[in-house]
């Protein structure tokens, strides 16, 4: 009987609440950017560009129904803070630094409920070349870098930009800049190199990217290309 009793008290120990309700506020971000497709990672917020903010409230009720207090830098944004208002868009600027971000959550007499903060540093822009191979598309196992041996007398390579404000690699604003040490310039998004016959040596490539309308916004790119037998 006393090993019976025993068993009931540790497992009512067992089922006693592990948790509890609390109070809190999550900050979703995401940079209004581009990266290329099957790209794993998030889109960053990089110099010149968007980044958009999401307040996510736990255990305060509808997000619609709560009153939010967004400050930046410790200055209020009364023009975007309300009822319901839990999403902040912030374009950076040509002087960029970092921005912190907090949101508030207040009750209906202005009393904080949660509180959440976040600081926020600009990433420069990035640049990743691949080849496009006639049969397999483009080989975005093996990122352009170092010497590459070139199989065959052709070869065309993709520039793909990284954290631009662009909705894609072919927009208008986007400028690409291709050079090689033996001369010659395109400025399309792709480029395809061809060797004469009976020729081997290593030639340069290098590929800048920049936004028109945004100055502080470009990359550049650089590797070598081998080509013929030596």
């Amino acid at each position: 009987m006393k090993n019976l009793i025993f068993t009931l008290i540790l497992t009512s120990c067992f089922l006693l609440p592990t948790s509890i309700n609390a109070q809190s506020i999550d900050i979703l971000w995401q940079g209004e950017t581009y990266t290329p497709p099957f790209y794993k990672g998030k889109t960053l917020w990089s110099t010149q560009s968007g980044i958009t903010l999401v307040a996510i409230p736990h255990g305060l009720g509808s997000s619609a129904n709560l009153n939010y207090k967004w400050t930046r830098n410790g200055t209020v944004l009364g023009n975007i803070s309300g009822r319901g208002k839990n999403t902040l868009t912030f374009v950076d600027s040509v002087l960029s630094r970092s921005q912190t971000f907090k949101v508030d959550i207040l009750s209906s007499e202005d009393k904080v409920l949660a509180s959440a903060s976040h600081t926020f540093i600009p990433t420069s822009p990035n640049l990743a070349v691949y080849e496009n191979n006639p049969l397999y598309g483009f080989m975005f196992h093996k990122e352009m870098t170092g010497t590459h041996r070139l199989e065959g007398r052709e070869v065309t390579f993709t520039a793909f930009p990284f954290f631009f404000s662009a909705s894609n690699r072919v927009e208008d604003i986007l400028g690409y800049d291709w050079r090689t040490n033996i001369g010659g310039t395109e400025t399309r998004n792709s480029v395809t190199y061809r060797t004469p016959e009976n020729v081997a040596g290593t030639s340069q490539v290098s590929v800048k990217a920049s936004n028109r309308d945004r100055i502080m916004q470009s990359a550049e790119k650089s590797f070598m290309v081998q080509f013929g037998n030596q």
